[in-house]
Protein backbone atom coordinates (compact mmCIF):
# COMPACT_ATOMS: atom_id res chain seq x y z
CA UNK A 1 0.00 0.00 0.00
CA UNK A 2 1.48 3.21 -1.06
CA UNK A 3 0.37 6.97 0.76
CA UNK A 4 -2.14 7.24 -1.15
CA UNK A 5 -4.19 4.56 -0.51
CA UNK A 6 -3.50 4.79 3.20
CA UNK A 7 -4.70 8.43 3.13
CA UNK A 8 -8.30 7.08 1.27
CA UNK A 9 -8.63 4.42 3.86
CA UNK A 10 -7.92 7.23 6.83
CA UNK A 11 -10.79 9.30 4.91
CA UNK A 12 -13.52 6.18 4.52
CA UNK A 13 -12.67 5.47 8.21
CA UNK A 14 -13.54 9.41 9.46
CA UNK A 15 -16.52 9.30 7.04
CA UNK A 16 -17.51 6.03 8.81
CA UNK A 17 -17.05 7.25 12.73
CA UNK A 18 -18.75 11.00 11.62
CA UNK A 19 -21.78 8.77 9.98
CA UNK A 20 -22.05 6.75 12.45
CA UNK A 21 -22.55 9.02 14.98
CA UNK A 22 -24.76 10.86 12.85
CA UNK A 23 -26.98 7.74 12.52
CA UNK A 24 -27.10 6.88 16.15
CA UNK A 25 -28.29 11.04 16.99
CA UNK A 26 -30.89 10.26 14.25
CA UNK A 27 -31.78 6.74 15.83
CA UNK A 28 -32.08 8.80 19.56
CA UNK A 29 -34.44 11.25 17.16
CA UNK A 30 -36.69 8.30 15.99
CA UNK A 31 -36.90 6.57 19.09
CA UNK A 32 -37.92 9.78 20.82
CA UNK A 33 -40.55 10.66 17.82
CA UNK A 34 -42.03 7.43 18.23
CA UNK A 35 -42.56 8.22 22.08
CA UNK A 36 -43.80 11.23 21.09
CA UNK A 37 -46.39 9.74 18.81
CA UNK A 38 -47.63 7.03 21.35
CA UNK A 39 -48.12 10.31 23.69
CA UNK A 40 -49.83 11.56 21.10
CA UNK A 41 -52.27 8.77 20.33
CA UNK A 42 -53.19 8.09 24.14
CA UNK A 43 -53.71 11.90 23.85
CA UNK A 44 -56.25 12.06 20.83
CA UNK A 45 -58.35 8.76 22.72
CA UNK A 46 -58.59 10.82 25.83
CA UNK A 47 -59.52 14.32 24.01
CA UNK A 48 -61.83 11.92 21.87
CA UNK A 49 -63.54 10.82 25.21
CA UNK A 50 -63.54 14.10 26.40
CA UNK A 51 -65.54 15.20 23.09
CA UNK A 52 -67.90 12.20 23.73
CA UNK A 53 -69.05 13.62 27.54
CA UNK A 54 -69.07 17.12 26.65
CA UNK A 55 -71.91 16.27 23.67
CA UNK A 56 -73.41 13.98 26.37
CA UNK A 57 -73.63 17.08 28.84
CA UNK A 58 -74.58 19.67 26.19
CA UNK A 59 -77.61 17.77 25.22
CA UNK A 60 -78.52 17.15 28.80
CA UNK A 61 -78.68 20.68 28.91
CA UNK A 62 -80.69 21.53 26.40
CA UNK A 63 -83.29 19.22 26.94
CA UNK A 64 -83.39 20.48 30.83
CA UNK A 65 -83.41 24.19 29.53
CA UNK A 66 -86.29 23.02 27.15
CA UNK A 67 -87.67 21.28 30.14
CA UNK A 68 -87.83 24.64 31.87
CA UNK A 69 -89.35 26.56 29.16
CA UNK A 70 -91.75 23.79 28.84
CA UNK A 71 -93.16 24.94 32.11
CA UNK A 72 -93.12 28.63 31.46
CA UNK A 73 -95.19 27.48 28.61
CA UNK A 74 -97.91 25.85 30.48
CA UNK A 75 -98.03 28.64 33.08
CA UNK A 76 -98.58 30.82 30.48
CA UNK A 77 -101.51 28.76 28.64
CA UNK A 78 -103.20 28.25 32.42
CA UNK A 79 -102.71 31.94 32.97
CA UNK A 80 -104.57 32.71 29.40
CA UNK A 81 -107.49 30.75 30.12
CA UNK A 82 -108.05 31.53 33.46
CA UNK A 83 -108.11 35.36 32.10
CA UNK A 84 -110.26 34.01 29.37
CA UNK A 85 -112.58 32.57 31.45
CA UNK A 86 -113.15 35.28 33.63
CA UNK A 87 -113.61 37.60 30.67
CA UNK A 88 -116.45 35.19 30.01
CA UNK A 89 -118.05 34.70 33.20
CA UNK A 90 -118.02 38.19 33.47
CA UNK A 91 -119.64 38.34 30.13
CA UNK A 92 -122.23 36.28 31.15
CA UNK A 93 -121.58 33.42 29.47
CA UNK A 94 -120.97 30.24 30.95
Amino acid sequence: MDKQDTKWITEIDQRSKSNTKRLDEVTKDVDDLKKTYSIMEKMDLRVGNIETSVKTINSKIDSQAEKKGMKWDKLIDYLFYAILAYCLYKLGIK
